[in-house]
């Protein structure tokens, strides 16, 4: 039986409020980061990759993208 299996047996064990005990003390060891926090870090690296985008001038993003396929797929 591996480690984890060994743990989820152990935890399946426990009491609704023995795993509330559980979660509440290893939440301050290991602690879940907050969503809004996470969503708030995506969106300012996407703005910072945003802002590296540049406009190539005279690019034909449809012949290059059919060129691509040919390429890749031979479609």
């Amino acid at each position: 039986m591996s480690k984890q299996e060994q743990a989820y047996s152990i935890l399946r064990q426990f009491s609704e409020e023995e795993l509330e005990r559980f979660i509440a003390y290893f939440s301050i060891i290991y602690p879940v980061p907050d969503e809004a926090e996470e969503l708030k870090e995506r969106r300012e690296s996407f703005t910072r990759l945003e802002k590296m985008c540049r406009h190539i001038p005279d690019l034909d993003a449809e012949k290059e993208l059919a060129e691509y396929r040919e390429e890749k797929y031979g479609i």
